[in-house]
């Protein structure tokens, strides 16, 4: 009679050890999906953040051309180009609260999260009636804009200015949180230059750099 109590109770912790070892197994698994989920949401919206920054600030008040100005010498070959620092600064910071703003908006709205991703089984992570949570938390948003200088053919040279735009972002889920950095290059000016470029001016330079917080 013990013996079968002590084997009943054997088995019953047996029962219970596996149970929450599937348990913990399948909770481990649909934190990965959420953790997935709340990623790609985010970096879906980067670029349209990217863009409407760029939409917004060009409607506004910067004219590209007026941001640099390219002097020549006599035989019109390109002697010095000067940037103006402060609307260039004014400009990425401008496109930085714009990029804030609206990943600040888009995250606030939450992210739709299909029931069958809590089961923890990646074959039913599409099922379910979707619930809105918000999964990202946006923690600065870094501008650089770049100019850079290309030959174009003969006496002519290609100048464009390229945004760099750095979000750092986390995903947070109840028991866990990543990271994400990530980085999208979209162009904002192109344009051709009658002259030659000195050799000093071919490689980019970062003309101005902001953080939204």
């Amino acid at each position: 009679m013990k013996k079968k109590k002590k084997r009943k109770k054997g088995l019953f912790i047996l029962f219970l050890l596996l149970f929450f070892a599937i348990f913990i197994t399948l909770y481990s698994f649909s934190n990965k999906m959420l953790i997935g989920i709340g990623e790609a949401s985010y970096k879906g919206v980067l670029s349209t953040a990217s863009y409407y920054a760029i939409e917004n600030s060009l409607s506004e008040e910067f004219n590209y051309q007026e941001l640099f100005t390219v002097h020549k010498n006599d035989t019109g070959e390109i002697s010095m180009i000067t940037t103006d620092s402060y609307k260039f600064n004014s400009l990425t910071t401008t496109l930085a609260n714009y990029v804030g703003e609206y990943l600040t908006d888009y995250i606030n709205r939450g992210v739709d999260v299909p029931l069958g991703v809590f089961t923890g089984i990646r074959l039913l992570q599409g099922f379910g009636k979707p619930i809105r949570m918000k999964l990202v938390a946006i923690n600065s948003v870094k501008c650089d804009v770049v100019s850079k200088f290309e030959t174009a053919g003969i006496n002519q040279t290609r100048h464009t200015l390229y945004l760099n735009v750095t979000p750092d972002v986390s995903v947070v889920t109840r028991f866990s949180t990543k990271n994400v950095s990530d980085k999208i290059t979209v162009m904002l000016y192109d344009n051709l230059i009658i002259g030659e470029v000195p050799e000093v001016y071919l490689a980019g330079t970062v003309f101005s750099a902001q953080k939204w917080v």
